[in-house]
Parts: C-alpha cells; structure tokens; sequence
C-alpha cells in the first residue's frame, strides 16, 4: 500500500507535458497614438526543421484580423519550428514583419505579442512654371518628411530650370499627418523661399502642384 501511494506522489509531481495547441495573441497599437487600432490584416508563417533538416521557405500558419480593441489570435499546433514570422499585410498601412522566437511557447502555451501600425499615404508632386520668363527661371524644391522606416518620399533637393518645366512624382509616405515641403523659385534674378505644408489621409492620393 505505501509503495502504491509512494508511486502516486511521483506522478503527481511530474512536470506535465507542454500543451501542443498554442495560442498567438496579437495586439496592434497605431504608432502615433499607441491606440488600438481595429481590421488589421495579418498573416503567420514559420520556418520549420523536418527530420533534423531545416525547410528554409516559410511556411503559412494563419491569418488573423484584429478585432475592436486591436486583438488578433492565432490558435496552432506545436511543431519543430525554428522560428515565426508575423507579417501585417493591411491595405493603407505599410507592410512590416516581426520575428517570434519558438522558446516564447516553452513558459506557455499562450504568447502575448504587441506590434505597431503605420499609416500609409500616397503623395502626387507637380511642379509646373506657370508665369515663365527665361531660361534662368529656376524653382528648387524639396519635402520634409521625418526619418521612417519605410521607404517614402526622398527629402533631397530637385532643381529645375527654363520656361516649360512641368515635372511630376508619385511616392508612398505616413499618413494621417501632415507633408511639410519647401520650394525657392527664382525669376528675373529674385530669390522667393517659400515653406508650406499639406494634410495626407491614410489610404488616399493627395495633390500637391507647386504653381510658380
């Protein structure tokens, strides 16, 4: 009897097998406010080793949506995986993926995650001389969007010179924030700087025509 009690007390003293279903909860924050921010696209791959060998291609998991309070969950099985890849794939908020390590699910089967959002815009330039001169006419102009992450907007110089300059550029930048710009036309041997700004929506193509 006391073997058989004795025996019960090491079983019960086990550490218990991890749980192979596991649980990926993701909470999406938009960058400039640290909000919650609903109907956020995701997609889940990992990379997986297969007898010992490693699969190099990722391989898909899931897709998720978050929901009213920025939550997104992914429910999986446990596998040999070497790591995970989050991709936020939402239209009008730019692309960015994050890597998960596997030894996050050894503590627990639920792994809470936080990640940000970055809303997208796209921006139309035209510069057009409207009121030409001469050849001298000259307008250089330039955008100040703030250092990003993400490919955008070039803030270098643009000089363009003579009577029929109409130029044109199309480029992505962060939205729902404002584009300032600068722009120096000179004509007739005068020099007029000029430093303005414009509102950019997320997910809309907004027009800025310098008119000089």
């Amino acid at each position: 009897m006391a073997l058989i009690i004795l025996s019960s007390m090491v079983v019960s003293g086990c550490r218990p097998e991890p749980d192979n279903n596991l649980t990926l909860a993701v909470t999406v924050l938009h960058v400039d406010t640290s909000d919650p921010v609903a109907d956020i696209d995701f997609e889940l791959e990992r990379r997986v080793l297969e007898n010992g060998i490693l699969n190099g291609n990722y391989q898909p998991v899931g897709s998720a949506t978050s929901n009213a309070v920025g939550l997104a969950n992914f429910y999986f099985k446990r596998v040999n995986a070497l790591d995970y890849q989050l991709n936020l794939v939402s239209t009008d908020w730019f692309a960015r993926s994050d890597f998960i390590q596997p030894d996050s699910f050894l503590e627990s089967s639920k792994v809470d995650y936080t990640t940000e959002a970055t809303p997208r815009g796209t921006v139309h330039i035209r510069l057009v001389n409207t009121y030409p001169l001469n050849e001298e006419d000259k307008v250089q102009f330039r955008t100040l969007n703030p250092t990003s992450d993400f490919l955008t907007c070039s803030n270098a110089w643009e000089t363009h010179f003579g009577t029929e300059v109409d130029v044109e550029r199309t480029c992505d930048l962060e939205a729902d924030r404002y584009l300032s710009y600068r722009y120096h036309v000179t004509r007739n041997g005068e020099l007029t700087e000029n430093l303005d700004s414009i509102w950019v929506s997320r997910g809309e193509l907004t027009e800025l025509l310098i008119a000089y």
